[in-house]
């Protein structure tokens, strides 16, 4: 398996993995209506306008052949309590059938080391605090729940939690 940037042609594989993994991982935490009315196709345009705009974030996928498994976008921390020092995990998603086979892992240490070499120190993320199963994840990876720091985010009228994780890069 390799990392590589992503490329417009990604849009439409992307945009699945993004989907499915959104309905798989948050069934139970996001309402199920929210989750239903996802669309790969609408998602695929979106994706489509972002991998093709000269300040597109940093989106890489990790490819199999001429499959993609997973992505994850990657840049400056958008937090405004960040110092310029602090990279940010803005996404990272895997085909849900592909989970626990290191796909997330190699994406991750792939941002990570990205990141180190634009200078940045830290590396932060935020999660839904019901995720359990990626809260598990990203601990694994030696990312530690940022005590405190919390933010409500609002899908399909439910107002959901979401904590902050940070990671010092050596």
């Amino acid at each position: 398996m390799i990392q590589r940037p992503a490329q417009p042609d990604d849009a439409f594989s992307i945009a699945t993995i993004h989907v499915r993994a959104w309905q798989n991982a948050y069934r139970g935490i996001v309402p199920d209506a929210f989750l239903d009315s996802l669309s790969i196709e609408q998602r695929s345009t979106v994706w489509q306008q972002i991998l093709t705009q000269k300040d597109a974030e940093e989106v890489w996928v990790a490819a199999e052949g001429d499959e993609i498994r997973g992505w994850i976008s990657a840049a400056a921390s958008r937090d405004t309590d960040a110092a310029p020092s602090t990279g940010e995990i803005w996404a990272v998603y895997v085909m849900p059938g592909r989970w626990r086979q290191g796909v997330g892992g190699l994406l991750c240490e792939g941002a990570e080391q990205r990141l180190g070499k634009q200078g940045m120190k830290d590396v932060t993320l935020w999660v839904l605090k019901d995720n359990e199963r990626a809260l598990r994840f990203y601990e694994s990876r030696g990312f530690r729940i940022d005590p405190g720091i919390e933010k409500t985010i609002v899908r399909a009228g439910a107002e959901l939690r979401e904590i902050r994780m940070r990671k010092h890069l050596s």
